[in-house]
């Protein structure tokens, strides 16, 4: 067996038991050392900073019109997703500070609390109900999405997994099972767009760890059966379909918000038509500031400004994927391939749906769209993603032992 991010010799290497010096642990080797090798990347920080600080303005100028109808404050919305975003800024540059191979131990834990978290929202007293939809926990004055919490615990989980085991390994199945429970909860909430992102997160890593292609593809088009049955069974998701392959058919209900992101995108022409003055964000097009935010985006700052955000995801991603290869541990290679993945496909489908290229799915655009939960969680991976910057260099630890020399288990 090979793997796809790692030569087979390497993966003899990772498996050959070490001695370790006089001075190590038992079963440790002189390579281990709690010190990261270098800085974080900085283009990685400069990425998320910039994304961050346009998300704001861009929150803003889609939120103010209902902002300053339902609160008489304009900055209603722009105030809570700046405290959000300080909030994930403190959490990534602390997580940015640690030793990202401490948290192996946590995997199943974290895992746990999610499952917890995911159970409550299925509780009427407990959840709290928008749109239709139980996805959010109420502590205190603050709304909390669990689903957000899953996707991450859901990449370490995996990512403690296959950076010990083989894919076939029932350690790896167990992980595996208990995902797609959670992500079968997040669909009950009702939540189908967040359980394909989990799902597909999933299956990207599997893919990286050496899984065969031909049961990766057997489990999408098992997958996709399974999806289709549950859309046919939904009445207002089969709705989106018929919608989104013809929008025209039900202009004033499902095919409303295709065609209004569609009339806000091609509104924006090359250049856009300035910052502040969408038209479309006037009570056309909905839920404008979180998952139709691109379409303003386009409106305002026309193909350009679409390019250049687009560009700014796609370098992300590169920066992403590169300290994956750089990482001196499979577990960090495995931890940085998911986060990527999970962010990077995210984007695609948010933009993917605003263009009507995929039917709607209620999908955030990263570091953009409104979402305190989601904002935080998302600077929060990132923040694991600088602790691996920082420990890269020659692929060099047995990587089934924590730093401080302890069988992982």
């Amino acid at each position: 067996m090979s793997s796809r991010i790692l030569s087979t010799q390497d993966w003899k290497k990772w498996r050959r038991p070490t001695k370790g010096t006089p001075g190590d642990k038992a079963g440790s080797t002189g390579a281990i050392s709690p010190e990261f090798r270098g800085l974080p990347n900085r283009a990685l920080i400069t990425l998320v900073l910039t994304l961050a600080g346009f998300g704001l303005m861009a929150v803003y100028s889609a939120s103010a019109p209902e902002a300053l109808e339902s609160y008489q404050d304009s900055t209603v919305f722009l105030r809570r997703q700046a405290i959000a975003c300080v909030i994930g800024l403190f959490v990534m540059f602390t997580l940015s500070r640690q030793d990202y191979r401490k948290l192996r131990k946590f995997a199943w834990p974290l895992a746990i609390v999610s499952f917890g978290l995911l159970l409550l929202t299925l509780i009427p007293s407990l959840s709290v109900t928008a749109k239709g939809s139980s996805r959010w926990l109420s502590i205190g004055p603050f709304q909390f999405q669990p689903s957000e919490l899953v996707k991450v615990s859901a990449i370490l989980l995996m990512a403690s997994g296959l950076s010990k085991y083989f894919w076939w390994h029932r350690q790896v199945f167990a992980r595996i099972a208990l995902i797609m429970v959670m992500a079968a909860i997040v669909v009950k909430q009702p939540d189908l767009g967040t359980a394909l992102m989990i799902l597909g997160t999933l299956l990207a890593m599997l893919y990286v760890s050496g899984t065969n292609s031909m049961l990766i593809l057997g489990a999408l088009g098992a997958g996709a059966l399974v999806v289709w049955h549950h859309i046919k069974k939904t009445p207002y998701q089969m709705a989106r379909i018929q919608s989104w392959l013809n929008p025209y058919q039900s202009p004033q209900k499902e095919g409303w918000n295709i065609i209004q992101a569609q009339l806000a995108i091609g509104s924006g022409g090359l250049w856009g038509v300035g910052f502040g003055r969408s038209l479309q964000k006037l009570y056309y097009l909905p839920v404008q500031h979180a998952d139709f935010i691109f379409a303003v985006i386009a409106e305002e700052f026309g193909l350009i400004g679409c390019v250049s955000l687009l560009s700014l995801f796609a370098l992300f991603a590169y920066q992403g994927f590169k300290t994956a290869l750089a990482a001196r541990t499979l577990f960090g290679r495995f931890l940085a391939i998911g986060i990527t993945s999970s962010i990077a496909l995210q984007t695609v489908v948010n933009v993917s749906v605003t263009t009507g290229l995929l039917p709607v799915t209620g999908i955030t655009l990263p570091f953009i769209s409104y979402g305190g939960s989601s904002l935080v969680i998302t600077l929060g991976m990132v923040g694991i993603l600088l602790s691996i910057s920082r420990d890269r260099g020659q692929f060099d630890e047995d990587d089934s032992t924590d730093i401080e020399g302890q069988k992982v288990s």
